[in-house]
């Protein structure tokens, strides 16, 4: 009976072992899988195009598609395929894949498995560029009507630039697609080539301000102008602003002013606090400068400073408040510059110039004052505001 169970041990144990060495021999054997294949291909082609051998390159490319790419493997992005085409001149079947690029086909390049990492698409840009005029040039006397000619070059030209020609590519983009509005490439230019950047409708920004201010009525005889600082934060939405102020002068009394228990002394230093919301609109805006009148409303709060009414409560009695209705002018001029037209300048820091005629209105109780404030405040600042497609 030991006996037997031994060798039954023993087949099994032969038995897993040899199921092991031969998934072990499969790995290391595993030489014709397309991952595999597609690799080595891709290699094949760039050695044959860095030689210059475009049959050869056309013959690789050819037996990969068909024999490589499927439901479950891609053998070339989208780039690397076009430029491959422009080097071999098969300008008809570049032109029905440009034509039939849509958001299926695109879709369907995150759906398969990639191709490995290589130097293909890089090795294909850099020699493009540096043969972009012999390209343009084959391309100009080839066979094709205006349509098919200004489409490739544009596509040309876009595989081939950077940032710096997208302006120009853009132009040459509008140009094409009025002057063939039926073409059957309209859906791949507005998606592919043009290329615009458009602020987005939310942002906001920060400022830090100080400047000078004046009364008029009878405050101008109870108090000298003021000299503020303040913080403000804008909620901006398309044109609109919202302004979000908060203003702190400081000032002094020009005359005597009695309370219960004492006088406040001419020459007393006051402080002047004037939250405020107002809302702008932008009625001009480029890259340097910006204005927005506004129109908003606060208040008005001259009062002792806090360590005298703290020490003294009565002092309370000489403060006076009112509600405000701030309306005026800002006037930014934006700091940096804009580097391209399809990439407008959101983001920035600014100087800040704003004049602000705040009109008061006191209660009954404050009867004799009256009058309201100008003031002009210098401000640094910084606008956020991020940025997304047009076309």
């Amino acid at each position: 009976m030991k006996i037997f169970i031994a060798i039954i041990l023993s087949f099994v144990v032969f038995q897993v072992l040899g199921q092991v060495e031969s998934i072990e021999r499969q790995i290391l054997n595993f030489e014709d899988s397309k991952s595999v294949l597609i690799s080595r291909g891709r290699n094949l082609l760039l050695d044959r195009f860095l030689e210059d051998d475009m049959e050869k390159v056309k013959e690789v490319k050819n037996h990969l598609i068909e024999n490589a790419e499927d439901e479950n493997y891609i053998v070339f992005y989208p780039d690397e395929y076009w430029l491959i085409l422009y080097w071999t001149n098969e300008y008809e079947e570049l032109l029905k894949s440009i034509s039939t690029f849509d958001s299926t086909a695109i879709a369907s390049y995150y759906t398969r498995i990639r191709p490995p990492q290589d130097m293909l698409s890089s090795r294909l840009r850099l020699k493009s560029i540096e043969n972009a005029t012999k390209i343009i040039t084959q391309i100009q006397q080839a066979d094709l009507n205006g349509e098919k000619t200004k489409i490739l070059l544009l596509n040309f030209e876009n595989l081939t630039n950077d940032d710096s020609y997208q302006d120009e590519l853009n132009s040459q983009a509008d140009i094409f697609l009025q002057t063939y509005p039926e073409t059957v490439y309209r859906d791949f230019v507005q998606k592919h080539i043009r290329y615009k950047l458009v602020s987005k409708n939310w942002g906001m920004t920060f400022e830090f301000f100080s400047g000078y201010s004046v009364y008029t009525g009878t405050l101008i005889d109870s108090y000298t102008n003021n000299i503020p600082i303040g913080i403000a934060f804008d909620i901006c939405y398309k044109k609109f602003e919202l302004y979000l102020r908060n203003y702190i002068g400081f000032n002094k009394t020009k005359k005597d002013i009695n309370y219960s228990i004492g006088t406040f002394e001419k020459g007393s230093s006051t402080m002047v606090f004037l939250p405020e919301a107002s809302l702008g609109y932008i009625v001009f805006d480029n890259n340097r400068l910006k204005f927005s009148p506004f129109l908003g409303i606060g208040a008005m709060h001259i009062c002792p400073p806090l360590a005298k009414t703290e020490k003294t409560p009565e002092l309370d009695e000489v403060s006076i408040t009112s509600v405000i209705f701030p309306i005026g002018l800002n006037f930014d001029i934006k700091f940096g510059k804009e580097d391209y037209k399809f990439r407008p300048k959101s983001s920035y820091g600014f100087l800040r110039i704003r004049y602000s005629y705040n009109i008061a209105r006191f209660q009954k109780k404050y009867d004799g004052i009256s009058g309201n404030m100008h003031y002009i405040t210098i401000g640094v600042g910084g606008m956020a505001r991020g940025l997304k497609r047009e076309y």
